[in-house]
C-alpha cells in the first residue's frame, strides 16, 4: 500500500515505540544504583582497582537482591503488557482485513463503481480529500492506519467504509486528481452516444436529458442534474429552450453528461453518463481506440442521422434544402466497422464473438418532410394495422429495418446484429422542425435512453412503458 498521510493504528505503531521506550527507561531505573554504586568506588579508589573490585564484590549480594526483585516485576509487567498488546495487533489485522474484504464484497454485490470523467478510468475506490485539511488519501480503507476510522496527519479522524459514512467525504480520481460528483456510492451507467458529424447528437443529448427530466415523476424516478465545473447541459438546456442550436461538439475525447436517475426510498443512486464525442473522431480508428471508456460501457445509443444514408439523400435533396437539416455524410458501415473494431480490441474478442452489451439505434430528424410516413410514428401505427401486431417497439424495428434495406445499408444491419446482445429501434425529432428562431419541440427523444437504463439497470423496472418484456 501507498504510504499515506495518515497515522498507523496504535497497536501497529505507537504502542511498540511507547513500550520500547518504557523499557529502556525502566531497565535504567533498575540498574541505575548499581551503575551509580560502581562509578563511586571507581571514583574513591581509582589508582587502586584490586580494591575497586574488592568492594563491588562485597555489595553484589545486596544490589543483586533488589535489582532480581525489581528485574521480575518488570519482566512480568512487561510480558503482559507485550502479549496483550500482541493480541490486540493480531485482532486489528484480522478485523482490518475482513473488514476490508466485506466492504469490497459488497461494493461487488450492489454494483458501486465510478467512472473518471476526464480521463475516462474505472474507479472501484476513489481517492478522498480530508475534510479539514484537504490532504488526499488514496487508499481510504480499513488497513493499518485505522479500522473503521483512519486519523489523518492534521488528527481528523475519518471513516475508511461506505458502512459509516466514507461516501460524505470529497471523492477525487486519484489518477488525475478529478472532482467526481460526489463520495462514490453510485452505480454508474455508462452510455456512449455514437454518430457521425452533424448527426444531431449534442441536440439529442441536450433535450433527452430535459425531458427525461420531466417525465421521471410520471416514471416513478427521482432526478437531479448536479452542476460541475465544465459542464455546460444547463447552457444548451437554456439556448434550445429559446430554439437556438448548441454549439457543436468540438471535444476528441468522451465528454460525459451525468445525471441521476434512480427509485425513491433507494440508498444507491444510479448516476447515468451520457458520453458524447465529435462526429469527426470517427474518421479515425485510432481517436476512438483511445477512448478507453467505450470498454466500461453498460450499452450503447447509435445516432442515425436519416441524410447519411446515402441512397435516402440524393432521393429526398430534390425536395428539400439538406443545409436546413445540416446533413451528416459520414457513412453508417464505417462509423460502425470503427465502433466494433475498437470494442473487439479492448476486450478481447474475435469476429464471432459479440459485445456483451445492448445497443438502441436511434434515427434522429424525423421532422424531415415524408420521413413520418416511412419510419416514423404514421409508418408504425400503418405497420401494427397491416401486420396485426400489438407492439409499437416491435414495429418501429421492423419498418427502420426495412428502411435501411431498402436504401441498401443492409450491411450496417447485419452488423449490429450479429455483434451486439440485443437491440432495439427508434425514432426522434430532437427539434421538431428546422431551425428558425422558435421554440424546439422535441418528440420521442427519452425513449431510447430510458430503454438502455432499464436494461442495465436492475433497480428500474419500465417494462410497462414498452407493452413487452426487452
Amino acid at each position: 500500500m501507498k504510504i499515506q498521510p495518515a497515522h498507523n493504528n496504535y497497536f501497529l505503531g505507537d504502542f511498540y515505540i511507547n513500550t520500547y521506550n518504557k523499557i529502556k527507561l525502566s531497565l535504567e531505573k533498575i540498574f541505575k544504583p548499581f551503575v551509580n554504586e560502581v562509578n563511586r568506588f571507581k571514583d574513591t579508589f581509582s589508582d587502586n582497582a584490586f580494591i575497586v573490585i574488592l568492594s563491588i564484590i562485597c555489595d553484589i549480594p545486596v544490589f543483586s537482591i533488589i535489582t532480581l526483585f525489581l528485574l521480575v516485576i518488570f519482566i512480568s509487567f512487561f510480558s503482559i503488557t507485550l502479549l496483550g498488546g500482541a493480541v490486540a495487533s493480531l485482532f486489528t489485522i484480522l478485523a482490518s482485513l475482513i473488514l476490508h474484504l466485506v466492504d469490497l464484497i459488497y461494493c461487488k454485490a450492489i454494483g458501486i463503481e465510478s467512472f473518471c470523467p476526464i480521463c475516462q478510468r474505472k474507479l472501484n475506490l476513489p481517492a478522498y480529500s480530508c475534510p479539514k485539511c484537504g490532504v488526499i488519501h488514496s487508499n481510504l480503507s480499513p488497513s493499518k492506519y485505522g479500522v473503521l476510522l483512519r486519523k489523518c496527519q492534521c488528527g481528523t479522524k475519518i471513516p475508511t467504509t461506505f458502512f459509516n459514512g466514507r461516501q460524505k467525504l470529497t471523492a477525487i480520481c486519484p489518477e488525475c486528481s478529478t472532482k467526481l460528483k460526489d463520495g462514490g456510492k453510485h452505480k454508474e451507467i455508462l452510455i456512449p452516444i455514437i454518430g457521425g458529424a452533424k448527426a444531431g447528437k449534442t441536440c439529442f443529448i441536450g433535450m433527452a436529458i430535459s425531458q427525461i427530466e420531466k417525465t421521471s415523476k410520471p416514471n416513478g424516478l427521482d432526478f437531479s442534474y448536479p452542476t460541475i465545473v465544465d459542464d455546460d447541459f444547463h447552457d444548451i438546456k437554456l439556448n434550445m429552450s429559446k430554439g437556438l442550436l448548441p454549439i457543436k461538439t468540438a471535444d476528441l475525447r468522451l465528454k460525459y453528461y451525468q445525471f441521476y436517475l434512480t427509485p425513491p426510498g433507494q440508498k444507491l443512486n444510479n448516476l447515468i453518463s451520457l458520453c458524447d464525442i465529435a462526429g469527426e473522431a470517427y474518421g479515425s480508428l485510432k481517436e476512438i481506440g483511445s477512448q478507453i471508456g467505450y470498454k466500461y460501457a453498460n450499452a450503447f445509443l447509435i445516432v442515425i442521422d436519416p441524410l447519411s444514408v446515402r441512397k435516402y439523400r440524393n432521393e429526398i435533396k430534390r425536395k428539400i434544402n439538406l443545409s436546413k437539416y445540416g446533413a451528416s455524410e459520414n457513412e453508417l458501415d464505417d462509423i460502425l466497422s470503427i465502433l466494433i473494431t475498437t470494442l473487439e480490441n479492448m476486450h478481447c474478442l474475435t469476429s464471432k464473438n459479440i459485445v456483451k452489451a445492448d445497443v438502441a439505434i436511434v434515427f434522429t430528424k424525423c421532422d424531415i418532410p415524408g420521413l413520418d410516413e416511412i419510419i416514423g410514428a404514421t409508418a408504425v401505427r400503418n405497420y401494427m394495422q397491416l401486420n396485426h401486431i400489438s407492439s409499437a417497439y416491435e414495429a418501429t424495428n421492423r419498418v427502420c429495418e426495412q428502411f435501411l434495406i431498402n436504401y441498401e445499408e443492409e450491411n450496417f444491419l447485419n452488423g449490429l446484429k450479429s455483434k451486439f446482445k440485443s437491440m432495439q429501434f427508434f425514432t426522434c425529432s430532437a427539434l421538431g422542425h428546422v431551425a428558425d428562431g422558435s421554440p424546439f419541440k422535441p418528440v420521442g427523444v427519452e425513449d431510447p435512453i430510458l430503454w438502455v437504463i432499464d436494461k442495465a439497470s436492475a433497480s428500474i423496472n419500465l417494462k410497462n412503458k414498452w407493452g413487452r418484456k426487452i
